[in-house]
């Protein structure tokens, strides 16, 4: 078994539907070969750097590894406050911790954000994969 930490960043370029973090899926073909992973999600920060307040929606699509099925939950869906107008450096503000508690996410689960105003969320997840 491996753990490995990872941090993924990113300023919303658009209003579209984003995908913020996949869970690897069992690839024995790929070179190195992907194993079986879960992934303990730690934190899911946002921060807007807009005047005003943004609505923010988080989903996580989960995978059914049985049946192939995908289940569509919202994690997270509300008016993001506007933090600090002049400055789009995160975390400068007050960053907004979605997560009480450690998520856990299967292999092909899937979290995605979307935003109702482009180019002023900022988003960090953090997350432990185990392999």
């Amino acid at each position: 078994m491996a753990d490995t930490f990872l941090s993924k960043s990113l300023i919303l370029a658009n209003t579209n539907e984003t995908t913020l973090y996949t869970v690897p899926t069992t690839d024995d073909t790929s070179t190195p070969p992907t194993a079986s992973t879960t992934a303990l999600i730690k934190s899911i920060r946002l921060y807007n750097s807009h005047t005003s307040n943004v609505l923010v929606t988080l989903t996580l699509t989960d995978k059914d590894s049985d049946t192939g099925a995908d289940t569509k939950s919202t994690l997270f869906k509300m008016y993001l406050p506007a933090t600090d107008a002049t400055t789009d450096s995160f975390p400068i503000g007050n960053p907004f911790e979605v997560l009480k508690m450690p998520l856990v996410a299967n292999e092909g689960d899937v979290v995605k954000i979307t935003a109702g105003t482009a180019a002023k969320i900022h988003v960090q997840l953090s997350v432990l994969e185990i392999t």
